[in-house]
């Protein structure tokens, strides 16, 4: 008998199944992670207090957070990718976490003809 070989269907990505907020992160001590596809490679991820999230973005699913968030380093928002962790202790201690010192917001005039 020959042998045969079938190709399996190309899987789609690993989604998300269930829906997590980012109150339900600050409940189990989780951090939230942020990645640039565009520059990852150079700068690496980013690590953020969940509580500081909820401030500017409101009590959000966290997959959501990839739409809302941009890239302070090269500004876009088209490859953001999001996640939480709970880091060991070992982890922890190499993580630096960035904190919310402030909210500025940007007066921006806007005109009628009249």
């Amino acid at each position: 008998m020959g042998s045969y070989s079938y190709l399996m269907p190309e899987q789609p990505p690993k989604r998300r199944t269930t829906i997590w907020f980012l109150s339900s992160a600050v409940q189990h001590g989780q951090l939230v992670w942020v990645d640039c596809g565009y520059c990852h490679d150079r700068h690496g991820r980013r690590y953020y207090d969940p509580g500081d999230l909820i401030k500017l973005f409101g009590d959000v699913d966290v997959g959501r957070l990839s739409r809302a968030m941009k890239c302070e380093r090269c500004g876009r928002n088209d490859n953001i990718e999001c996640d939480v962790i709970v880091p060991i202790a070992a982890e922890r201690a190499r993580i630096t976490v960035r904190r919310l010192i402030k909210i500025e917001l940007r007066k921006r005039p806007v005109w009628r003809d009249g």
